[in-house]
């Protein structure tokens, strides 16, 4: 074979060669051996990733396929039960844990630093941001999980009409809880909007009992979810998926979360953490 055909065999090479559209890696079978993503979603050509904080911002804002972090949360908002199904029993989907970080963080980093710097500004006060917080909530909220979701899996296993591993347990309780966050975002955003329309206009008005009623809101979204979701992914009749979800609400609420949060707040844990990451 001549110089030219082998060039020309190559490059037809190039061209026949099929790359995944979620990682843009080579595919070689069905599946992606880098995400397990289907063949079928692929692209004639690789796709560029960038890397660093760069590549954050590029995977968070591409929409352009269902398990984006942007796509899901959008999903979340529109039809939570049955996007958390879909997810939890996609095996090529394995962004969970970047998804909780995004929600959980910017829930964080929005109610403890952002939002009180803004009234700070806006309102001409004295700010009370505090990225100590943040770290404190995080550690809080992953150390809870840890410690919650087993106890949860062995209750709603013993319960559950259906068979289902620890790890997809593990998948819907990661999504959940972002689910979670996304509602405590759009609850703290409404709630800063309205204040501040209202502060602006000269209009008092009792905000303690309007963030009260947002909050009793936004739990109320929060059980109904988790109840919802339990009955279908362990296919619980709904008086069962009631009492384990309040069981669940009232270990996390009462017992785990509060006495996770005295011990680190007593050992100064996040704000040892909070220098280190010069927060």
């Amino acid at each position: 074979m001549t110089e030219a055909g082998l060039g020309s065999g190559a490059n037809a090479g190039t061209a026949a060669a099929r790359f995944c559209s979620n990682c843009g890696t080579a595919l070689e079978g069905k599946f992606c051996i880098a995400c397990g993503a289907p063949a079928a979603e692929v692209s004639p050509s690789p796709q560029r990733v960038s890397e660093g904080w760069g590549g954050l911002t590029s995977e968070f804002m591409n929409s352009r396929g269902r398990n984006g972090v942007l796509a899901v949360a959008l999903s979340f908002l529109r039809h939570p039960i049955d996007t958390i199904i879909r997810l939890t029993d996609d095996p090529s989907y394995r962004g969970q844990w970047g998804f909780l970080t995004a929600t959980v963080g910017t829930q964080l980093t929005l109610t403890f630093v952002i939002l009180p710097r803004l009234y700070a500004i806006l309102l001409n006060l004295q700010s009370t941001a505090d990225s100590s917080e943040v770290v404190r909530n995080e550690i809080v909220q992953y150390v809870g999980m840890a410690i919650l979701t087993p106890i949860q899996y062995y209750i709603c296993r013993a319960l559950g009409t259906q068979r289902r591993s620890p790890m997809s347990y593990v998948k819907l309780c990661v999504l959940s809880v972002s689910y979670g966050a996304l509602l405590w975002i759009s609850v703290s955003l409404i709630f800063f909007a309205v204040t501040i329309g209202l502060l602006k206009n000269q209009i008092f008005f009792d905000f303690q009992a309007l963030w009260e009623s947002l909050s009793v809101l936004a739990l109320l979204g929060i059980l109904i979810f988790v109840t919802a979701a339990h009955k279908r992914f362990w296919g619980m009749s709904w008086p069962i998926a009631i009492g384990v979800t309040l069981f669940i609400a009232a270990m996390s609420w009462f017992v785990v979360y509060p006495g996770l949060g005295a011990l680190i707040t007593h050992g100064g844990v996040a704000g040892v953490m909070s220098s280190l990451t010069g927060g």
